[in-house]
């Protein structure tokens, strides 16, 4: 199948954007051209993630307008159950379309899961949140849980599983921050927060320079907790348990630069056993 990028498919690219074309509409025509799946969805929303609109503006926060236009970064799950990646079958458990929430089963296999928490284990250290005026990171009281971050590709693990979220979601590899490692135990808990940077906040604003805004987030969950740890949606009345090898995603970025307030998301407190996550944030471009 046809992978290539050619002069005159960027021009193809700019011109249906221009006509106001929906990203779907142009994935379907990519394939009937030839094109690989995958690889069309691709082009089609880092073409979208590019357009100026998106870029250099400052965006609003949306509490239930433009519903229709948060960033689709796939179909998720709107053509079956069942989403095929190059070495996974994997299953949508639930899609709600505005927000844009779907949560997957089978991301992760049982292996994976533990060799992530193993790989993890000796680097854990308290969780940070990005300090909103200063720049940097901080301990904040609402984030009680510890922490261990890696680069992209550090591992062959994350190399694999990297490929397959990027098959899953249709958004480049490169364009995803490394994966981040988290371990919550009893009383542990993420209080609600936005994953997105708000530019009118200096410190976060410099977050920008790194790739762009985030434009969606994919929690995988690494064990079964005992009770609670659910990741809860207080926007939406929605919360999703944690269970081995599944994962959450949602999409908060609109494609008039505008951000879903409606994604306020949060860990609800562990109250039996222990809780372990890793987190994959999308951003607009590559990631650097």
């Amino acid at each position: 199948m046809n992978m290539q990028v050619t002069p005159e498919l960027v021009e193809w690219l700019q011109e249906q954007i221009t006509r106001g074309c929906q990203p779907e509409a142009m994935v379907q025509s990519m394939i009937k051209s030839g094109y690989e799946q995958t690889f069309a969805r691709q082009i089609i929303n880092a073409s979208f993630a590019s357009v100026e609109t998106i870029i250099g503006r400052r965006p609003g926060v949306v509490s239930g307008a433009n519903l229709d236009q948060t960033v689709q970064i796939n179909t998720l799950g709107l053509e079956g159950n069942i989403i095929k990646t190059s070495d996974r079958e994997v299953r949508v458990l639930l899609s709600l379309a505005s927000p844009r929430i779907v949560l997957f089963g089978n991301v992760l296999s049982d292996a994976e899961c533990e060799q992530m928490i193993e790989l993890s284990s000796s680097k854990m250290e308290r969780a940070h949140v990005v300090d909103s005026e200063k720049g940097g990171t901080r301990i904040d009281e609402a984030r009680t849980s510890d922490g261990a971050g890696f680069q992209r590709g550090e591992h062959p693990l994350f190399v694999t599983i990297e490929k397959r979220l990027s098959e899953l979601v249709g958004w480049p590899v490169e364009n995803g921050e490394g994966l981040q490692v988290l371990h919550y135990s009893v009383g542990g808990e993420y209080k609600p927060h936005f994953d997105y940077f708000d530019p009118n906040k200096s410190g976060e604003a410099a977050q920008l320079n790194r790739g762009g805004q985030r434009i969606a987030t994919i929690v995988m969950y690494l064990n079964d907790v005992q009770a609670g740890g659910e990741t809860i949606f207080p926007s939406v009345g929605l919360q999703t348990m944690p269970q081995k090898g599944s994962a959450v995603y949602f999409a908060y970025a609109g494609l008039d630069g505008s951000l879903d307030a409606r994604s306020l998301h949060g860990g609800a407190p562990v109250i039996r056993g222990e809780k372990w996550i890793a987190t994959k944030w999308l951003r607009q471009h590559a990631y650097v």
